[in-house]
């Protein structure tokens, strides 16, 4: 399968969860890597849903699971240690490209009286199942406002990445869902800070700068 280089440029619509996940549940849920152990700092984690109709490798869906900000290196960044997607080509270039644990998922994303709804299973067996109700006052989204530089790890290197986004975003509601602890962390523990009907959102990849350990 080819790789597509960066940068990339994608384009779709989705829901950003924000949370402040407390050192016991991301323990409990094993939703911290290794390297990155005892070294959480104060910010938000977030878990993710979008519906790419425009990207590099063609249109595509994802989840994933941002546990918060860490110390790495005298620098404050994010990690994306939980991440399902539609299509194998976004698995092997996100691997490649960016050390991101891609893994391959069936997505159901459909509209049913007003609301959002969404499934996510793996091999028959259900991930997780979201029903959000859209909110209606707008409001801008922009990564300039609230930064998530990346860290990953593969192989003994390092991958930093930066990314850039923005759109149009509506406070909204989780009305369900429902989480299978063997896939995905159990937010159903957790109170969300906020939740966000993102739409038109555009979003760049750079190229991640890779060093060793």
């Amino acid at each position: 399968m080819e790789i597509i280089k960066p940068p990339w440029k994608l384009k779709g619509d989705g829901y950003i969860i924000l949370y402040k996940f407390n050192n016991k549940f991301l323990e409990d849920n094993r939703a911290i890597p290794p390297f990155l152990k005892d070294k959480k700092v104060k910010g938000y984690g977030a878990v993710i849903l979008v519906d790419y109709k425009e990207s590099n490798v063609g249109p595509y869906e994802e989840l994933l699971f941002i546990p918060g900000k860490f110390k790495h290196n005298s620098k404050k960044l994010a990690t994306i240690s939980r991440i399902y997607v539609s299509t194998k080509e976004s698995v092997i270039n996100g691997i490649e490209n960016w050390a991101i644990p891609k893994e391959l998922a069936d997505f159901e994303i459909k509209e049913k009286d007003k609301y959002d709804i969404i499934n996510i299973s793996k091999d028959d067996q259900k991930i997780a199942s979201f029903k959000f109700k859209p909110g209606f006052l707008p409001l801008p989204i922009n990564t300039k406002i609230m930064p998530f530089p990346l860290v990953q790890k593969r192989g003994g290197k390092y991958y930093y990445t930066n990314f850039s986004g923005k759109g149009v975003g509506k406070i909204s509601i989780i009305e369900e869902y429902n989480i299978n602890g063997k896939f995905f962390p159990e937010i159903t523990q957790v109170i969300p800070t906020v939740v966000i009907k993102v739409e038109g959102f555009e979003i760049s990849f750079s190229e991640a700068e890779v060093k060793d350990e």
